[in-house]
């Protein structure tokens, strides 16, 4: 039993470890995303940016639901699907101190699940 035990909390470590730093990447792509369509939205610098922005909200849904699989409740579930999405709608600000609060608001709500992951474990 105690071996099972270690072993949830191990894999409930990794999985929301990984979640954490997945939102962490696509966040910052988000903003790049942003920054390159201020500056040019036909360039192909946006064009790049929005392509890795898709690529990294796949890994980064992909991460979501393995917390799903592995979390001990909804709360936890919600939380986690709070801060997915507020990242995914960082490049919809405005301007830039639009994006500069939905950015912070996207990072409080992933600390949120950090917290919130962290005491799962416990």
């Amino acid at each position: 039993m105690f071996a099972a035990q270690q072993q949830l909390r191990s894999d409930r470590m990794a999985v929301y470890s990984d979640f954490a730093g997945a939102l962490t990447e696509f966040r910052r792509s988000q903003q790049d995303r942003w920054h390159r369509g201020d500056e040019d939205r036909d360039g192909p610098a946006f064009v790049d940016a929005r392509t890795e922005a898709y690529r990294l909200r796949g890994i980064a849904l992909h991460a979501l639901f393995r917390v799903q699989l592995v979390a001990s409740g909804q709360a936890l579930i919600d939380t986690a699907q709070g801060a997915y999405d507020m990242a995914t709608d960082l490049h919809k600000a405005s301007d830039r101190t639009e994006l500069s609060t939905r950015s912070d608001q996207a990072r409080e709500a992933l600390e949120r699940f950090v917290r919130f992951a962290a005491s799962d474990m416990r």
